[in-house]
C-alpha cells in the first residue's frame, strides 16, 4: 500500500481542477472524491494501531498529555472535516442546491488541516522515504 500517500495528493489536487462532466451526468469530481473517500479510509485502516492506542489513552484517567493532546485534536479535526465534507458532497450530489456552500467550507477546511496533518508528520514521512524508498515500513 506503499502508492496511497501519493494517489491520495494526486487525486486531491486533481479534484480541485476537475469539475467536468461524465457521460451520463456523473461530474468527475464526483468519481475522483469517491476515489479519495476511500483512499483516506485505507490510510485509516492502515494506521488503526496509532488510533487505537490515542484514542485507549484519551479514554484513561490522565488522558492525552501535551504533543499527543496537540495531535490527536489535529487528527480528530481532520476526520470531522473528512466526514464533513463526504456528507456535504453526497448531498449536494443528489441534488440539494443549498450544500454547495457547505461543501466548499468543508472542503477549504479538510485542505488546510490536511496541509496541517502532513507539515506535522512530514520527517516521519521523509524518514521513511529515506530509510526504505516507500512510504510504508517494509512489511506493512
Amino acid at each position: 500500500m506503499s502508492w496511497i500517500y501519493p494517489a491520495m495528493l494526486v487525486l486531491v489536487l486533481a479534484d480541485l481542477f476537475l469539475i467536468g462532466v461524465l457521460p451520463g451526468g456523473l461530474s468527475v469530481h464526483s468519481v475522483v472524491g469517491l476515489v479519495v473517500a476511500s483512499a483516506v479510509a485505507l490510510h485509516l485502516v492502515n494506521q488503526r494501531d496509532w488510533i487505537k492506542r490515542t484514542v485507549r489513552r484519551l479514554l484513561s484517567r490522565r488522558g492525552l498529555q501535551g504533543t499527543m493532546r496537540r495531535v490527536g485534536i489535529r487528527d480528530g479535526l481532520l476526520l470531522a472535516a473528512g466526514i464533513a465534507l463526504t456528507v456535504t458532497g453526497l448531498v449536494q450530489w443528489s441534488g440539494v442546491p443549498a450544500a454547495r456552500p457547505w461543501h466548499s467550507s468543508a472542503t477549504v477546511a479538510f485542505l488546510v488541516i490536511a496541509g496541517v496533518h502532513l507539515w506535522g508528520n512530514r520527517r516521519r514521512l521523509v524518514h521513511r522515504i529515506r530509510e526504505t524508498g516507500r512510504l510504508l515500513w517494509p512489511g506493512r
